[in-house]
């Protein structure tokens, strides 16, 4: 039973999670052919991942059902590994190398520094916090 409870809760995050990144496609459409949508849901779930696991959960406290629910049900369906190669694969096949190798690039590095800033950003509110507590006492 505990499974299936783990797995609704996961079931949930991910129903919101892709109906997030549709609706970022939507509002991220444009004629140009770069896919800007997918760009950003990668990179804010990049910079939103190490802010959860490594702040929000110890902050508040949260279950393990809820840290599963926002990181692999709400992120892992926001973001999108699979739309990622075919946008990259429909640039090269379209023979827009220029914009292919910007896409690749801002998306591979710019994951990257995008999940060191929100690593930092956690390391930085948690050490205020605890600062903070300790002035208190």
């Amino acid at each position: 039973m505990k499974k299936f409870y783990t797995f609704l809760i996961i079931f949930v995050g991910a129903s919101i999670g892709g109906s997030l990144r549709y609706l970022i496609g939507l509002l991220f459409t444009v004629s140009s052919g770069f896919p800007w949508g997918t760009l950003f849901v990668n990179l804010t779930g990049a910079f939103l991942l190490p802010l959860l696991i490594h702040y929000l959960h110890d902050k508040f406290h949260l279950k393990a059902n809820t840290v599963l629910s926002l990181t692999t049900g709400l992120l892992g369906a926001y973001t999108t590994f699979s739309t990622f190669t075919a946008d990259s694969y429909k640039l090269f096949q379209n023979g827009n190398y220029v914009m292919l190798s910007i896409y690749l690039l801002a998306t591979m590095v710019g994951g990257f520094l995008c999940a060191i800033a929100g690593n930092y950003l956690a390391a930085n509110l948690a050490t205020r916090e605890y600062l903070s507590r300790k002035k208190e006492s």
